[in-house]
Formats: C-alpha cells, sequence, structure tokens
C-alpha cells in the first residue's frame, strides 16, 4: 500500500459520490445506517443534534444518488477541547459545547469522531479532505482513535502517528501547512 498524505486525498477526484453537511431531521436515519458499522451510533441522536446545533460542518453525509452510502462525523475542537482530549478528559460520547467551536470558528484541531465509508463511498473521504482546506480548517491537526482493526493501517497509511496523551490509543495528523515550510517530507 502506496503511504498517502490525508491533505492531498483532495486531489482524487471520483465522480459519482456527494458530499454535503447532514439536516437535523436526517439524523435518525442516518445514525440507523452507521450503526451497522458503528453500533453505538445508533443511539447517539441527541449527543448529535446537540453537536450540529454547536457547529453545523460536524457531520456530513456522503450520498450516490439518493442513499447515504457513507458519513464523515467530527469534532471542532476548541482550545480547550483540544487540551481535554490530550488530557484525555473530553467526553467524546457526550461533548461539552464549550470543547467545541461555532459554526464558522476556526478550530484548534478537529477530532475525527466516526467515518463510515464502505466500498465506493472511500470517494467522499477524499471529498472531505478538499473541504477540509478552506481556511478555516487548513491548520487544525487531525486527532482520531482507531476503531477497527482495519483502522489503524489506513490512518498510518495517511499519515496518521501515536500520540503521547491522556487518551488511549489517540493519533495525531500534523497538517501540511503546520510542518516546517509545509513540504510533506518535513516531520
Amino acid at each position: 500500500m502506496q503511504r498517502r498524505e490525508f491533505d492531498h486525498l483532495g486531489r482524487i477526484h471520483r465522480s459519482g459520490t456527494n458530499v454535503r453537511r447532514v439536516q437535523r431531521a436526517e439524523i435518525g436515519s442516518l445514525l440507523a445506517f452507521a450503526g451497522r458499522e458503528i453500533p453505538v451510533l445508533s443511539s447517539a441522536e441527541k449527543v448529535v443534534a446537540k453537536v450540529i446545533n454547536r457547529n453545523a460542518d460536524s457531520i456530513w453525509v456522503f450520498e450516490r444518488g439518493d442513499s447515504a452510502v457513507g458519513i464523515y462525523a467530527m469534532l471542532h475542537l476548541s482550545r480547550d477541547g483540544l487540551e481535554a482530549l490530550l488530557l484525555g478528559e473530553l467526553n467524546a460520547g457526550d461533548p461539552d459545547p464549550c470543547t467545541l467551536v461555532p459554526t464558522g470558528g476556526t478550530p484548534a484541531a478537529i477530532y475525527k469522531w466516526a467515518v463510515v465509508a464502505p466500498g465506493p463511498a472511500i470517494a467522499g473521504v477524499c471529498a472531505m479532505s478538499r473541504l477540509l482546506q478552506a481556511d478555516t480548517f487548513a491548520s487544525a491537526n487531525l486527532y482520531a482513535r482507531p476503531t477497527t482493526p482495519q483502522a489503524r493501517p489506513l490512518m498510518a497509511h495517511l499519515g496518521f502517528h501515536d500520540v503521547r496523551s491522556g487518551c488511549p490509543g489517540l493519533q495525531r495528523y500534523v497538517r501540511i501547512a503546520n510542518r516546517s515550510g509545509g513540504l510533506v517530507g518535513d516531520r
């Protein structure tokens, strides 16, 4: 498997998959779909509604035709949220709104909350990489915890590395904009 950079996935264009923000009215059905891959999601409707009320850019749907084929959910962390994450004190299952920046705010970091992208839906991840290049997000490092056996090698393939923190299994992707000189080879 050839190593790639998450920030460079946005250069890959695949037609047929559209990406859009989730609408409040569709949270239940979307979580039922995502719950097949990540069971805990099927019972998180109130939490998801609270998160998107705080930041509408938190949950994105991947669609092919009229069908949902994937999701990309993230927490746009404030400085307090990033500190809580690194200390192992962030309640990702029901985050305190003060740990999240409001819609339009610049996050200190982005926590990949849940990604469901089976098969061709992976094209949605490429689209999310493009979206996360916007000025508001481009310098926010990405954090995630692999939740499936397949996730760890995939995350390593995309440039994520373990980070010492109070949160077991936490990995970080340092955005290219935050590397010395912004060069891919710099660490």
